[in-house]
């Protein structure tokens, strides 16, 4: 277990350095692989031996070799979360090949979560991604079932669907775009319709729980504050992956009372 820990790990952090590739290009259309990395500041090339995951961020003391400038601290925090969400399937005893695919599925969500808390998109590009992680799961009887990953995708875009036309109707704004309703389909894929429901019920919770708290103790500055659905979206289905099943199963028998029989 400790060979394969820290094998998920190393391969985390080399993904999480790729993140933070996706993260800064994808909003300003950068080519992914074509070129480079290079300071955001002076645009120099940023070396192979000055793009280590975490190392190169220490020896740097967290500035470009060259003009010196202060690197965010976002690089190496996304490196280490990757490397996080890949040794959590280890540890949880995932076999490798699903262990593989839920790296895989969680990097990108928070790739998408990083990149639409900085500018409110969703890259058509990431949500493909997703649906295509999802067809190895298919291929090699990944749980869930393949009937219920396609359920869940079916049914979680159908539902934010008909809420995108309910609010539009009702409320006559958009409480969910077109973004939102690709994400919840490709992710469904991989969830099942189960982890999705439960995605999609945590998500709104936490949604009404955090505008209500914004709503008490940011009330001073006179403006509406609603908290992101779509940010919370992409956490939530990240504990709907790894810990969904334990949840369901406190809610049915701890809270409902129900026998395991």
């Amino acid at each position: 277990m400790y060979i394969e820990l820290v094998l998920f790990a190393v391969i985390g952090l080399l993904y999480g350095s790729y993140c933070n590739t996706l993260i800064y290009r994808l909003p300003r259309s950068i080519p992914i692989g074509l070129t480079r990395s290079r300071c955001n500041y002076c645009e120099n090339p940023i070396k192979s031996y000055d793009n280590i995951p975490i190392l190169s961020f220490l020896m740097l003391r967290g500035k470009c070799r060259k003009c010196k400038r202060r690197i965010s601290i976002r690089y190496p925090i996304i490196e280490l979360v990757s490397a996080g969400l890949w040794v959590i399937p280890i540890l949880l005893g995932y076999p490798l090949p699903q262990a593989a695919l839920s790296g895989l599925f969680t990097m990108i969500l928070l790739v998408i979560a990083v990149v639409y808390f900085e500018g409110s998109i969703i890259p058509n590009s990431l949500v493909i991604t997703l649906a295509i992680i999802s067809i190895p799961g298919f291929a090699l009887y990944v749980p869930p079932h393949w009937i219920d990953r396609l359920i869940g995708g079916f049914a979680s875009g159908l539902l934010f669907y008909l809420f995108m036309l309910l609010s539009q109707k009702v409320l006559k704004k958009e409480l969910i775009d077109v973004g939102e309703i690709k994400l919840a389909a490709a992710a469904g894929l991989i969830l099942g319709w189960q982890h999705s429901a439960l995605a999609i019920g945590l998500s709104a919770v936490a949604t009404l729980l955090l505008t209500a708290l914004m709503k008490l103790f940011i009330h001073k500055s006179g403006r509406k504050k609603q908290a992101p659905f779509t940010l919370l979206l992409p956490a939530a289905m990240l504990v709907s992956h790894y810990f969904g099943d334990r949840f369901i199963h406190w809610c049915l028998h701890t809270v409902l009372g129900l026998s395991a029989g």
